[in-house]
Protein backbone atom coordinates (compact mmCIF):
# COMPACT_ATOMS: atom_id res chain seq x y z
CA UNK A 1 0.00 0.00 0.00
CA UNK A 2 1.37 3.43 -0.93
CA UNK A 3 2.25 5.81 1.90
CA UNK A 4 -0.45 8.34 0.94
CA UNK A 5 -3.01 5.51 0.85
CA UNK A 6 -2.03 4.44 4.36
CA UNK A 7 -2.47 8.02 5.58
CA UNK A 8 -5.81 8.30 3.81
CA UNK A 9 -7.01 5.03 5.35
CA UNK A 10 -6.03 6.19 8.85
CA UNK A 11 -7.20 9.81 8.57
CA UNK A 12 -9.96 9.77 5.99
CA UNK A 13 -8.18 12.63 4.22
CA UNK A 14 -7.55 12.76 0.48
CA UNK A 15 -4.21 14.58 0.46
CA UNK A 16 -4.37 14.80 -3.35
CA UNK A 17 -6.93 17.61 -2.94
CA UNK A 18 -4.24 19.86 -1.43
CA UNK A 19 -3.02 22.35 -4.04
CA UNK A 20 -0.21 23.80 -1.91
CA UNK A 21 -1.68 27.23 -1.15
CA UNK A 22 0.25 27.12 2.17
CA UNK A 23 -2.55 28.73 4.17
CA UNK A 24 -2.11 25.88 6.66
CA UNK A 25 1.56 26.72 7.15
CA UNK A 26 0.98 30.46 7.41
CA UNK A 27 -1.59 29.93 10.17
CA UNK A 28 0.26 27.28 12.15
CA UNK A 29 1.44 28.68 15.51
CA UNK A 30 4.38 26.25 15.61
CA UNK A 31 5.46 26.37 11.96
CA UNK A 32 8.62 28.30 12.84
CA UNK A 33 9.72 25.42 15.10
CA UNK A 34 9.04 22.68 12.54
CA UNK A 35 11.54 21.16 10.14
CA UNK A 36 8.69 20.61 7.65
CA UNK A 37 5.79 23.07 7.52
CA UNK A 38 2.26 21.57 7.37
CA UNK A 39 2.03 22.23 3.60
CA UNK A 40 5.39 20.49 3.12
CA UNK A 41 4.17 17.50 5.14
CA UNK A 42 1.06 17.27 2.96
CA UNK A 43 3.15 17.55 -0.22
CA UNK A 44 5.62 14.93 1.03
CA UNK A 45 2.75 12.56 1.81
CA UNK A 46 1.43 13.06 -1.74
CA UNK A 47 4.87 12.30 -3.16
CA UNK A 48 5.27 9.19 -1.00
CA UNK A 49 8.27 10.49 0.96
CA UNK A 50 7.51 8.27 3.92
CA UNK A 51 10.97 8.42 5.53
CA UNK A 52 11.18 12.19 5.61
CA UNK A 53 7.66 12.55 7.04
CA UNK A 54 7.81 9.70 9.55
CA UNK A 55 11.14 10.93 10.90
CA UNK A 56 10.31 14.63 10.91
CA UNK A 57 9.92 16.77 14.01
CA UNK A 58 6.83 18.43 12.56
CA UNK A 59 4.50 15.48 13.18
CA UNK A 60 5.44 15.48 16.87
CA UNK A 61 5.35 19.25 17.33
CA UNK A 62 1.83 19.54 15.90
CA UNK A 63 -0.54 20.23 18.81
CA UNK A 64 -3.74 19.48 16.87
CA UNK A 65 -5.04 23.04 17.30
CA UNK A 66 -6.63 22.59 13.85
CA UNK A 67 -5.80 26.12 12.69
CA UNK A 68 -4.48 24.52 9.50
CA UNK A 69 -7.74 22.65 9.02
CA UNK A 70 -9.88 25.77 9.46
CA UNK A 71 -7.78 27.68 6.91
CA UNK A 72 -7.81 25.05 4.15
CA UNK A 73 -9.88 26.17 1.12
CA UNK A 74 -10.06 22.54 -0.08
CA UNK A 75 -11.49 21.21 3.22
CA UNK A 76 -8.50 18.95 3.69
CA UNK A 77 -7.58 18.39 7.33
CA UNK A 78 -3.80 18.58 7.72
CA UNK A 79 -4.15 18.05 11.49
CA UNK A 80 -5.87 14.70 10.88
CA UNK A 81 -3.16 13.71 8.40
CA UNK A 82 -0.45 14.64 10.93
CA UNK A 83 -2.20 12.55 13.60
CA UNK A 84 -2.36 9.62 11.17
CA UNK A 85 1.36 9.97 10.43
CA UNK A 86 2.09 9.88 14.19
CA UNK A 87 0.02 6.70 14.55
CA UNK A 88 1.78 5.13 11.57
CA UNK A 89 5.20 6.10 12.93
CA UNK A 90 4.44 4.50 16.29
CA UNK A 91 3.07 1.38 14.58
CA UNK A 92 6.33 1.10 12.65
CA UNK A 93 8.33 1.45 15.87
CA UNK A 94 9.65 4.92 15.03
CA UNK A 95 10.25 6.89 18.21
CA UNK A 96 9.38 10.58 18.32
CA UNK A 97 12.28 12.67 17.06
CA UNK A 98 11.56 15.20 19.83
CA UNK A 99 12.55 13.49 23.12
CA UNK A 100 10.21 15.60 25.27
CA UNK A 101 7.24 14.47 23.19
CA UNK A 102 8.03 10.80 23.77
CA UNK A 103 8.21 11.43 27.51
CA UNK A 104 5.00 13.46 27.43
CA UNK A 105 3.04 10.75 25.56
CA UNK A 106 4.24 8.06 27.97
CA UNK A 107 3.27 10.27 30.93
CA UNK A 108 -0.13 10.94 29.38
CA UNK A 109 -0.95 7.25 28.88
CA UNK A 110 0.45 6.27 32.29
CA UNK A 111 -1.70 8.98 33.90
CA UNK A 112 -4.78 7.61 32.13
CA UNK A 113 -3.96 4.07 33.23
CA UNK A 114 -3.54 5.19 36.82
CA UNK A 115 -6.49 7.59 37.18
CA UNK A 116 -8.86 6.81 34.33
CA UNK A 117 -8.70 10.48 33.35
CA UNK A 118 -6.06 13.10 32.72
CA UNK A 119 -4.72 15.33 35.46
CA UNK A 120 -2.87 17.99 33.50
CA UNK A 121 -0.57 19.05 36.31
CA UNK A 122 0.57 15.45 36.88
CA UNK A 123 1.37 14.95 33.19
CA UNK A 124 3.23 18.27 33.06
CA UNK A 125 5.07 17.48 36.31
CA UNK A 126 6.18 14.03 35.17
CA UNK A 127 7.31 15.46 31.84
CA UNK A 128 9.28 18.21 33.59
CA UNK A 129 10.81 15.73 36.06
CA UNK A 130 11.92 13.25 33.39
CA UNK A 131 13.38 15.98 31.17
CA UNK A 132 15.26 17.59 34.04
CA UNK A 133 13.22 20.80 33.93
CA UNK A 134 11.36 20.39 37.23
CA UNK A 135 13.58 22.59 39.41
CA UNK A 136 13.42 25.72 37.20
CA UNK A 137 9.61 25.51 37.02
CA UNK A 138 9.02 24.59 40.68
CA UNK A 139 8.51 28.18 41.95
CA UNK A 140 5.80 28.79 39.36
CA UNK A 141 4.15 25.44 40.14
CA UNK A 142 4.06 26.28 43.85
CA UNK A 143 2.50 29.72 43.16
CA UNK A 144 -0.18 28.11 41.01
CA UNK A 145 -0.89 25.46 43.64
CA UNK A 146 -1.10 28.00 46.50
CA UNK A 147 -3.45 30.22 44.49
CA UNK A 148 -5.72 27.28 43.68
CA UNK A 149 -4.98 27.40 39.96
CA UNK A 150 -3.78 23.78 39.98
CA UNK A 151 -5.74 21.06 41.68
CA UNK A 152 -3.89 18.34 43.60
CA UNK A 153 -3.70 14.99 41.83
CA UNK A 154 -6.65 12.63 42.33
CA UNK A 155 -6.34 9.37 44.20
CA UNK A 156 -5.46 6.61 41.72
CA UNK A 157 -8.80 4.84 41.98
CA UNK A 158 -10.55 5.36 38.64
CA UNK A 159 -8.24 3.75 36.15
CA UNK A 160 -9.75 0.26 36.14
CA UNK A 161 -12.17 0.83 33.27
CA UNK A 162 -9.57 2.60 31.16
CA UNK A 163 -7.00 -0.15 31.83
CA UNK A 164 -9.51 -2.73 30.57
CA UNK A 165 -10.18 -0.69 27.40
CA UNK A 166 -6.44 -0.16 26.93
CA UNK A 167 -5.64 -3.88 27.28
CA UNK A 168 -8.43 -4.77 24.81
CA UNK A 169 -7.12 -2.21 22.31
CA UNK A 170 -3.58 -3.58 22.62
CA UNK A 171 -4.86 -7.17 22.15
CA UNK A 172 -6.86 -6.18 19.04
CA UNK A 173 -3.85 -4.36 17.62
CA UNK A 174 -1.67 -7.41 18.27
CA UNK A 175 -4.24 -9.67 16.55
CA UNK A 176 -4.44 -7.42 13.51
CA UNK A 177 -0.63 -7.55 13.09
CA UNK A 178 -0.52 -11.34 13.32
Amino acid sequence: MAFRDEIQALSGQNVNLCFQCSKCSSGCPLADKMDLKPAQVMHSIRLGRADSVLNSQAIWLCVDCETCTSRCPQDVEPAAAMAAVRVLALQKGIKPSVKVIDIYYRGFVDNMRLNGKIHDASVAGITQLLTGQLIPDLPLAMKLLVRGRVKPPPLPLGGGRFRKIYRNALAKEKESRA
